[in-house]
């Protein structure tokens, strides 16, 4: 009777660890992100206007409609603000650590953040420490050496970057 305690016990201690190491699986792309990179080359994505932000219907955050003018105005600071964040992202170093966590490197401010891989490694979600802004970033492609990806900033628009790695 107490071998086949010991034998039960034994047993479901495997069943726990084979259940625990088998979850903790790597992401297809996890294991090229671990180092550090360098944005080489920062591009602005154009997204067609959506019809809701057309002169005849759009609206302010108050619901009150807003004039042609406006709306001009309120473009204009849109793609300035996306100008100045493309010119901010070139150059920028990115060191992505095996715990999870990051740190990006800019205009010599160092923003430190979290992250975690969605989509069978294709979708990497950031969540900055600082702040608590979070990114959805695509990755369109990963290697040894180079990623290319696209930032979805929903306030402002859509960002293509490529990186080359400089440190693993």
């Amino acid at each position: 009777m107490m071998n086949i305690k010991r034998l039960l016990t034994l047993l479901f201690a495997f069943t726990v660890a084979f259940l625990i190491s088998s979850c903790a699986t790597i992401q297809p792309n996890q294991k090229y992100f671990i180092g550090t990179w360098k944005a080489v080359n920062v591009e602005k994505i154009k997204i067609p206007n959506k019809p809701s932000n057309t002169a005849a219907n759009a609206q302010n955050n108050t619901g009150e409609k807003i004039d042609s003018v406006e709306l001009a105005k309120q473009s204009l600071r849109t793609e300035r603000q996306l100008t100045r964040l493309t010119v901010t992202e070139q150059g920028s170093i990115i060191t992505i650590n095996a715990n999870k966590t990051g740190s990006r490197e800019f205009r010599g401010k160092t923003e430190h953040a979290t992250w975690n891989l969605k989509n069978k490694g294709t979708l990497l979600l950031a969540t900055s420490k600082e702040t608590g802004k979070k990114l959805s970033i695509d990755i369109r492609h990963i290697n040894d050496t180079s990623a290319v990806v696209v930032v979805d900033d929903a306030s402002l628009g859509r960002l293509k970057i490529t990186y080359k790695k400089e440190k693993k």
